[in-house]
């Protein structure tokens, strides 16, 4: 039985390597059931031959003078029966210097090439991609995005609200994921609204075409002009018939307003420019107005506002009031 297993550090070589016959396999396998050290033995080798297999190139090596060096600082075996083991660690340092190279090559093809955050506390941020997308970021935003040459992906995670103008690369797809939302561009302009604290995600398309989804359901395909929402409460996706034409103001500064009401006007308003305008009283929420504004200073569009609506304005710290009765008394 010892004459049998006298090479079994070369069986196991090729056993793990898939160029063993089937009489050494057989021979392998045998020699595992003998002891739980030999089992133990060959699932150690085992591990660090397949955590070898992970370099993608040949790495050229002479297994004999690995094992020599390993040989070299060991005092020579005294009991024959012990020639198995240094047998087998022959094959163990030849696995070792596979599996070193090996490690070293994966976390070096996992390091991402490419990465960069962005983050927009109280002013709007414009800043370019590495890959030479635009990205336009709202208040309390941010967004990470990675790009490494294994995955061939470019990935963003989004927190907030961002416009993008990607530069299509039909070979390296950009990917926005947002409170686990997919939105895939398909060449495109497009804007992703994604808070934490509101109860939907949108996507308003510009340009171009997107695909909205999660990894459980399809989704939507929005095309130019088109709003998609996701609803986080019940999962559910849907496309909006009217599209707010004030989606992309934080980006344009550009508001129009045809027969909005006043709530409505300043909320708008709240969500782009850093001091905030507050409402008095119930009364004046409904008051209706028509007006459009163009990167026009905050004080100047409140001053508008109350002046058309005879409201009176007061400050309070940075933030507006306006107060009022009613519309236009």
């Amino acid at each position: 039985m010892r004459e049998e297993f006298d090479h079994i550090d070369d069986l196991i070589g090729k056993y793990l390597s898939g160029e063993a016959s089937e009489q050494e396999r057989t021979q392998v396998e045998e020699w595992v059931a003998i002891s739980d050290s030999n089992k133990n033995q060959f699932n150690h080798f085992k591990l660090i031959f397949e955590r070898a297999k992970l370099v993608k190139t040949t790495q050229a090596y002479d297994a004999d003078k690995a094992w020599l060096r390993v040989k070299s600082k060991m005092a020579k075996p005294k009991i024959i029966r012990l020639q198995q083991y240094w047998n087998a660690l022959r094959i163990a340092a030849v696995l070792l210097v596979t599996a070193g190279v090996g490690y070293i090559a994966y976390q070096w093809m996992n390091v991402p090439d490419q990465v960069i955050t962005i983050v927009a506390q109280k002013e709007i941020v414009r800043d370019t991609l590495p890959d030479g997308s635009l990205a336009v970021l709202n208040k309390s935003s941010s967004l990470k995005y990675v790009y490494n040459t294994r995955s061939n992906q470019r990935k963003i995670a989004l927190v907030g609200e961002a416009f993008f103008e990607v530069k299509h690369q039909e070979d390296k797809p950009f990917i926005i994921e947002a409170n686990g939302v997919i939105i895939e561009d398909i060449g495109t302009t497009f804007n992703v609204s994604a808070f934490p604290d509101s109860p939907t995600i949108e996507v308003y398309v510009e340009t171009g075409e997107v695909a909205f989804y999660t990894l459980k359901d399809t989704g939507l395909n929005l095309v130019a002009g088109e709003t998609g929402v996701y609803h986080k409460a019940n999962q559910s996706f849907a496309r909006l018939l009217k599209t707010d034409t004030n989606r992309l103001a934080y980006k344009t500064g550009i508001f129009s307003f045809r027969n909005a009401d006043l709530e409505t006007i300043v909320k708008d308003l709240n969500s782009v420019y850093e001091a905030q305008i507050r409402l008095s009283s119930e009364a004046i929420k409904g008051c209706r107005l028509n007006v459009a504004f163009k990167n026009e200073r905050l004080e100047d569009i409140v001053e508008i506002i109350a002046e058309t609506l005879k409201l009176t304005v007061t400050r309070e710290g940075e933030d507006y009031v306006l107060n009022g009765n009613g519309c236009g008394n």
